[in-house]
């Protein structure tokens, strides 16, 4: 993919070879702009690293997209696959109790099928209409969720302007 730096913990040729179980060597802080993780997510032991590690190297206002075969799916119980997902796993993300909290949910969708379908595009408008609903009494194949990363105060730092580091301070 032009424009990506791909990573894998496998040797298929890519740009880079590595555990994402382990810190992310591979990316500075603040260094990336989008992620994009496809049918990676649900074989993390730690889901908790993982979005810290991904918080870590996005710059605020960066993407981190996730798609992962939904609970319904039949090929979401891989034995290598270390959690079952579904739209109510991402809704409320982050609650109280979650300690990475620089990273919001923006977009959580259910799929049957390939996102792109034309065939399934109006199933995917009524689906995403009333995922709560859905995901009870219907079947779906993925979930794609969109977090964006955007300033913790508690570790985040900008410039004042004068090239001088201040914590960021939000107001609620």
């Amino acid at each position: 993919m032009g424009g990506w730096v791909n990573v894998d913990a496998y040797d298929f040729g890519q740009e880079v070879v590595a555990d994402i179980e382990r810190p992310w060597a591979f990316a500075p802080d603040g260094s990336v702009s989008e992620i994009y993780c496809k049918d990676g997510f649900e074989h993390v032991e730690s889901a908790e690293h993982f979005l810290a590690e991904a918080a870590r190297v996005l710059r605020v206002g960066g993407r981190l997209k996730i798609w992962v075969p939904h609970f319904k799916n039949p090929s979401a119980y891989r034995m290598t696959h270390k959690r079952l997902l579904s739209w109510s796993y991402f809704n409320v993300y982050p609650e109280p109790h979650d300690t990475v909290k620089n990273l919001k949910v923006v977009t959580n969708k259910l799929y049957i099928g390939h996102r792109d379908s034309v065939a399934w595009k109006p199933v995917h408008a009524v689906i995403n209409a009333m995922p709560r609903w859905w995901e009870r009494v219907g079947y779906c194949s993925n979930i794609e969720v969109e977090f964006e990363r955007i300033v913790d105060p508690r570790f985040d730092r900008c410039s004042d302007g004068n090239g001088q580091s201040k914590a960021v301070q939000t107001r609620h």
